[in-house]
């Protein structure tokens, strides 16, 4: 009998003592081993997740057991989960890397400051701003990036990366101790994407605490677990009355292939083997796209329910994401002849869910074009979109650090880019409103943000030789989803609230000067 270490993700309520107790005894009850299992890794800090040892039959016959929501081997970082390009048809300015982060002129205003015509031109003018971040615990949970970078000094030239071991948080003992020291193994993607949120040139949150969940090196039963006890272990803030907030930023998801298909099922039938556009299959140069996991999901909504904020890249399949199981594209899937990742062959794997790392109340971002379509801004080309895209932002031509140097900078495009832009600006919303949870934050980007300036596109779903046939269409039957990040006073209404005596009315001070 082989048996195989897995991660055995229960739904929300389960009792989880009793599970582990009828695993770890001989029992009779069916799709349960009749074995004693031997466990693993009891995830103390999960009240979901359990690790043990399996064959792989019992692995799919506990699937069958009401109470598991999935089963799935250990995942082990993948280079390939990030959502990123790199393109060089650069708008809203050129190549040239001598240039700020557009999305600091972008989102500030609700109408595009560089109007209907080209976008290639200098704005001129300033970005002004008072909110900076301070009071926020920023963590980019990816990869390490480059830790000496000059983005992560303060306005006095002090870094704010904090050099924090996660093994001094409850439960966390086993994770390795990270060299701060070392710039060797670090990542230009990760580097990029913190620039992009709390760089001092590149960034938003330009006085935020900044951390590093180095994914490469910490065992993925932490990814989420550590971020979780860090969050729980933070006393509160006398003055605000609320703990620090933790805010994330996950520029990557798990991906699966277009390729190796034993069966498409779309919309309740099955229609072959070969990818379509019309069955919503559209992936990228690769044939990948975003797949979901169960126990990510599960992993990432016990998390925010501790009251961390995520923020998650779409990715840049050019799919379309579903909100919910009644959307008419939420139960799509491909069948494959052969593995993938832990996903084995002959399982569904889902094509319009998204990456399995989204909860209930993670803000989904895509990418806004630099560039217009006629006279409309856009979706970029590759942005997946839909339903469960929450806000759009700025992605495309971004300037920021790099990790060729401590002072390098680059042009990067993709939704990585994006998500970094919107947890920037949340670390700046929470920063007024530390008492806001997940869910609230999620709701005050839908009402803040600009409605209706994307193209649209096709809305008729029921035509999905149209309704998929355009990459710019936001792929989605109504203009619900149709948002570009706002962080002004929309309509003169009152956006943050009062905390603690403050009299807080606006986030006055986002404004460019100039125009």
């Amino acid at each position: 009998m082989s048996e195989k270490h897995y991660v055995v993700s229960l739904h929300k309520g389960v009792d989880k003592e009793q599970f582990l107790n009828e695993l770890n005894t001989s029992t009779s009850i069916t799709d349960v081993p009749d074995r004693e299992v031997s466990t693993v890794n009891a995830r103390p800090s999960s009240k979901r997740m359990v690790e043990v040892a399996l064959t792989d039959a019992e692995a799919t016959a506990l699937l069958g057991d009401s109470r598991v929501g999935g089963v799935n081997e250990p995942l082990v970082w993948d280079d390939e989960w990030l959502d990123y390009e790199q393109e060089e048809n650069w708008t809203r300015d050129n190549t040239s890397t001598i240039r700020g982060n557009w999305g600091f002129r972008r989102h500030i205003v609700e109408n595009n400051p560089w109007g209907s015509g080209s976008q290639n031109v200098d704005l001129g003018g300033t970005y002004d701003y008072h909110l900076d971040g301070s009071g926020i615990d920023y963590i980019h949970q990816e990869t390490k990036f480059r830790y000496d970078h000059e983005q992560w000094n303060d306005a006095n030239g002090n870094s704010r990366l904090q050099q924090f071991q996660w093994n001094t948080l409850p439960n966390c003992s086993s994770i390795s101790t990270l060299d701060y020291s070392s710039t060797s193994g670090n990542s230009y993607h990760a580097t990029h994407c913190a620039g992009t949120a709390v760089g001092k040139d590149y960034g938003w949150a330009k006085n935020a605490n900044i951390f590093c969940l180095d994914m490469g090196t910490v065992n993925s039963s932490y990814w989420f677990d550590a971020i979780k006890e860090f969050h729980k272990a933070k006393s509160i803030n006398p003055l605000t009355g609320f703990k620090r907030p933790t805010v994330v930023s996950a520029s990557w998801g798990y991906k699966a292939y277009f390729t190796n298909i034993t069966d498409i099922q779309f919309r309740g039938s099955s229609v072959g083997t070969v990818k379509s556009n019309q069955y919503g299959m559209i992936g990228d140069s690769s044939n990948r796209f975003n797949a979901q996991i169960y126990n990510l999901m599960a992993e990432v909504e016990e998390m925010q329910d501790e009251g961390v904020h995520y923020h998650k890249s779409a990715g840049n399949q050019g799919q379309k994401l579903c909100l919910s199981s009644s959307d008419v594209d939420y139960n799509n899937y491909i069948t494959r002849s052969t593995n993938t990742g832990t996903i084995t062959a002959g399982n569904p794997i889902y094509y319009n869910r998204g990456a399995g790392n989204i909860g209930p109340d993670t803000i989904v971002c895509g990418n806004l074009d630099s560039a217009l379509y006629g006279s409309d801004e856009c979706c970029q080309a590759g942005s997946d979109k839909g339903p469960r895209v929450d806000v759009y932002a700025a992605g495309t031509d971004i300037v920021s650090a790099y990790n060729t140097s401590n002072t390098s900078v680059y042009n990067l495009t993709g939704t990585s880019m994006s998500t970094p832009q919107i947890a920037g600006m949340s670390c700046l919303v929470l920063q007024l409103n530390p008492g806001f949870t997940p869910a609230m934050l999620r709701e005050w980007w839908h009402k803040n943000s600009i409605k209706g300036q994307l193209f649209q596109g096709p809305t008729d779903e029921n035509t999905p030789s149209t309704f998929f046939a355009n990459s710019r269409n936001l792929m989605s039957p109504d203009a619900t989803s149709n948002r570009i990040a706002f962080l002004g006073n929309k309509n003169k209404q009152k956006t943050f609230s009062k905390a603690k005596g403050q009299d807080i009315t606006g986030p006055t001070g986002f404004k460019a000067s100039g125009n």
